[in-house]
């Protein structure tokens, strides 16, 4: 073979080489381009659907605001006592609490609390029932299932992130929930940790600030762990009675009953002494024996 087949030869191979090169930079070229076409798209639904979403908790919050002046016969948790606690022989949650209006005179600025902590007047003699009936307020077990699909509906935005299975970049989650914030309300609002540290997306949906803090200091796999085994009302997992939540106002965290199973479990580490105390006003209601779990409870007031 002479020299000059083999120049040809070369030649043809750096030719080759070049051209496939040129190919190569034009095919990343269009790829990185159709993805950052597919993402801004994405960013303009999600801007879409957070603007949507923003219209329709404005109009919930009117006419939230519209229903308040309206004369209810049902009071605020602040403003409640037992009359005729209702539980079960087994210790379970019973299927509803009647509950009356207390006396404004032990709700004035200057009352003072009572023994227990809480401002709440309880009683559950068996005469005031007919003395009250007229006034009594029926709390029943909130539908779990309807709390999952209200938070999910409003964090559908965040939840779209997840692509089979995966969480998302936390640039873009993180990014997504400081622009979803303002639309919630004050339980749902993300806190500043929230919108600095990578996370769990399904944190975001617990209406607790202090506990999203508490799950955002621990590691992933607790956190996960924690999530799929006592967060029924935030993601999709059979319901054991992990939680209670009692009455319509299910984004009031006082409303919760956490069992004592989870408290044994979690209490002291998500879930202080707090959680314990609400847990032990609730079982009051119903005539149940307090939690006896062995770690300290505080005395401060819920």
């Amino acid at each position: 073979m002479s020299e000059a087949d083999d120049q040809d030869k070369d030649a043809k191979r750096r030719e080759y080489n070049r051209n496939a090169q040129r190919v190569f930079r034009q095919r990343r070229k269009e790829h990185i381009r159709n993805l950052e076409r597919a993402q801004n798209e994405r960013i303009s639904s999600q801007t879409e659907v957070i603007e949507q979403l923003r219209m329709e908790n404005s109009e919930l919050r009117r006419e939230n605001e519209a229903l308040s002046t309206l004369p209810s016969d049902c009071s605020s948790p602040s403003r409640l006592s037992v009359t005729t606690p209702s539980h079960s022989s087994s210790g379970e949650p019973s299927h509803f609490l009647a509950m009356s209006q207390s006396i404004p005179d032990t709700h004035s600025p200057n009352a003072p609390e009572t023994s227990t902590g809480f401002p709440f007047h309880l009683s559950n003699p068996t005469s005031e029932i007919s003395r009250l009936s007229n006034r009594l307020c029926i709390l029943s077990p909130y539908d779990i299932t309807r709390m999952r699909s209200y938070l999910h509906s409003l964090f559908r935005p965040v939840l779209n992130l997840i692509v089979d299975g995966m969480l998302p970049d936390p640039r873009i989650h993180l990014l997504t929930l400081a622009g979803l914030g303002p639309s919630l309300s004050s339980s749902l609002q993300p806190t500043s940790l929230q919108l600095e540290i990578p996370h769990n997306v399904y944190i975001d949906l617990i209406p607790s600030p202090s506990l999203r803090d508490a799950l955002l200091r621990s590691d992933s796999t607790t956190v996960a762990a924690f999530l799929a085994n006592v967060c029924t009302f935030v993601c999709d997992i059979e319901d054991r009675g992990q939680v209670t939540i009692w009455g319509e106002d299910f984004l009031n965290e006082f409303s919760w009953e956490f069992s004592e199973s989870v408290l044994e479990q979690w209490g002291g580490w998500f879930l202080p002494p707090i959680w314990h105390e609400r847990a032990d006003f609730w079982r009051r209601q119903r005539g149940d024996s307090p939690l006896t779990i062995g770690w300290p409870v505080t005395s401060r007031s819920i």
